[in-house]
């Protein structure tokens, strides 16, 4: 039985659009060459200022990963609970009082969609570069996406322009894929083409975008941000063309870093130019946001960062060790974060139990892929009782916020529905691994929000 509502907000989407995308061939081509380039503008973490602390190292325990075909599935050894239910609309309803739109629900939307913008196209690189047969669903979850991004701006600017804005992100979109295309085909001619009508369409992005909201997205503003997306977004897939995984996962972080920005100057521009549909009350204050914000990254990340590595340890790409030490330092991340509340030790102890969390789920992928059952079943039983171990700790440090049972029911609600995305991945089912994902998504984003409201009734001093 999932716990309380808050682990299972989330948003269900209105339309979905179909896409039917060339197949594309196995071999890596040359990366792209003539692209256009800017020097990267330093870019502001939400969720670091005076709340997070520092990164820590990459973490040094790295699963290994396996290269054999997927040949087995993730044995159901503990039944998973229900599938948590998801709220009708992409757009936040707004208080029953009020009948406003709460503006902490319209940040968290558009840093959400946003975030799914490019966690798509990150999906959607991997698995292009790779020739892997997920890519045409990964594909039609993208422009899906582009759908949810025009409906949650319905409200304020109307049907037409929604759908304007929709069909210049599936241009968007299209193009990136042109140009992937192109740059794997070794089509230069074709490549250089492609680049040049999409950033010709990010501009009619901005200008779209300024056009609607002139006093809150200048112009110049809105192209130097969308100019900053592409960049970095090619900077990304190049390496990942190149085999530079490295390099592909350090472009990702800046993109990560940049669209979270973007998507904060849309969200408060839309609040600041409609001011009576929005009830603005219930707005942390900086330093709470800023934890509101950070926890939700961090755990974003989490799961995101284990979607990838599950791709490509099922795929047996090369990319997955480097995959999994970014997965690993995010543990490291998720320990920093509350280590100005709890301590040195109680967040080295964090830290330890989530890499056990994550070295466990390997070790279940592993045994799941040799076909080992009994393997499997004695790391699927260490993993579920590491859970309860987190959920203990939780506890411990914060009674009167985080109950017992309830941090048990979240966590084990993590591991079920986890464990059926990843056995829908090793299964090849890829519309089932990335409808269990958006479930996966959806509830860790409940589990941040309990964790920092936690935090933040705990310290009032340090956060309010």
């Amino acid at each position: 039985m999932p716990p309380r509502s808050v682990f299972v907000r989330a948003f269900a989407f209105l339309l979905v659009f179909a896409i039917s995308l060339a197949a594309c061939t196995p071999a890596p081509a040359a990366a792209p060459t003539t692209t256009p380039t800017t020097a990267l503008a330093a870019t502001n973490t939400a969720a670091a200022t005076a709340v997070l602390a520092t990164s820590t190292e990459a973490a040094t325990t790295v699963p290994v990963t396996g290269t054999a075909t997927v040949a087995a599935t993730v044995a159901a050894t503990h039944a998973p609970t229900a599938t948590p239910t998801v709220a009708a609309s992409p757009v936040p309803s707004g208080t029953q009082t009020t009948g406003k739109v709460s503006g902490l629900e319209f940040h968290d939307t558009m840093r959400l969609l946003w975030l799914q913008h490019i966690e798509w196209t990150r999906l959607y690189i991997v698995s292009f570069a790779a020739g892997l047969p997920d890519a045409d669903a990964t594909a039609q979850r993208l422009l899906k996406n582009q759908d949810d991004i025009g409906n949650a701006v319905k409200p304020f600017y109307g049907d037409d322009a929604a759908k304007q804005l929709t069909a210049l992100l599936k241009d968007h979109i299209n193009g990136a894929v042109d140009i992937l295309k192109a740059a794997k085909a070794g089509d230069k001619a074709a490549q250089d083409a492609a680049t040049t009508k999409w950033f010709a369409n990010a501009n009619d992005i901005a200008a779209f975008l300024s056009k609607a909201n002139p006093d809150n997205w200048p112009l110049a503003d809105m192209q130097a941000g969308m100019k900053m997306h592409l960049d970095t977004t090619l900077e990304e897939a190049t390496a990942q063309l190149k085999g530079d995984a490295a390099g592909s996962i350090a472009g990702y972080d800046k993109v990560e870093e940049h669209i979270l920005m973007l998507a904060d100057l849309l969200s408060t521009g839309i609040m600041k130019q409609f001011p009576d549909k929005f009830d603005s009350t219930a707005m942390p204050a900086d330093a709470a946001l800023k934890l509101h914000d950070g926890m939700r990254q961090l755990w974003h990340e989490h799961v995101f960062w284990t979607r990838l590595y599950i791709v490509s340890f099922a795929a047996g790409l090369p990319d997955a060790d480097a995959t999994a030490q970014r997965l690993l330092k995010n543990q490291d991340d998720i320990g920093n974060a509350v280590k100005p509340f709890y301590g040195d030790a109680a967040a080295t102890q964090l830290t330890a139990l989530l890499k056990d969390h994550i070295n466990g789920a390997v070790d279940i992928l592993k045994a799941a892929k040799a076909g080992d059952k009994a393997a499997q079943d004695a790391a699927t039983t260490k993993w579920f009782a590491n859970a309860n171990d987190i959920a203990a700790f939780l506890n411990k440090a914060n009674p009167d916020n985080w109950p017992l049972a309830d941090m048990q029911a979240g966590m084990k609600m993590h591991l079920d529905v986890t464990l059926e995305e990843a056995t829908a991945q090793l299964t090849g089912d890829a519309a089932a691994s990335i409808s269990k994902y958006e479930e996966v998504e959806h509830h860790i984003l409940g589990l941040a929000d309990i964790l920092s409201t936690g935090i933040a009734k705990q310290f009032p001093d340090k956060v309010m």
